[in-house]
């Protein structure tokens, strides 16, 4: 069972869910993007950044069926 946390992003409800322990990835929002909170080793600090389905699945090596 994935772990979860409700978060709201520009107005947008998102379901967080967590792939690992560096990375969390939402539901899909209404703009056709993936909210991504991802941890910077290099930098010690938590980034969020958008991306599409195809993104995620070329950077994270995540399957869009997962994302479902």
């Amino acid at each position: 069972m994935f772990e979860l946390r409700k978060d709201n992003y520009y107005g947008f409800d998102v379901t967080m869910y967590r792939i690992g322990d560096h990375l969390w990835i939402s539901n899909i929002m209404p703009n056709a993007q993936y909210l991504v909170n991802q941890f910077n080793y290099d930098k010690m600090i938590w980034t969020q950044t958008t991306y599409t389905t195809d993104e995620i699945e070329e950077l994270f090596n995540i399957s869009s069926h997962v994302l479902k």
